[in-house]
């Protein structure tokens, strides 16, 4: 299959050789974020500290109607 694929570059111009090693840094790049690890995002906001307003759980005025 690698001579197949040589041989087939070796026919192209430069600017489809080009291409196609753009393409080929492109698949690699991408095999290369499939094998990271990805980091869980649960808890990202455990430790912050948020303000509420007191009145955070009340109804609101606007939509009394629909109640």
């Amino acid at each position: 299959m690698a001579e197949t694929l040589m041989r087939m570059y070796e026919t192209m111009s430069e600017a489809e050789q080009k291409e196609l090693y753009d393409f080929a840094l492109f698949l690699l790049s991408r095999n290369e974020e499939k094998e990271k690890p990805k980091k869980s995002m649960y808890g990202v906001w455990k430790n912050e500290h948020f303000y509420m307003a007191p009145d955070f759980d009340d109804p609101v005025e606007d939509f009394a109607e629909y109640m």
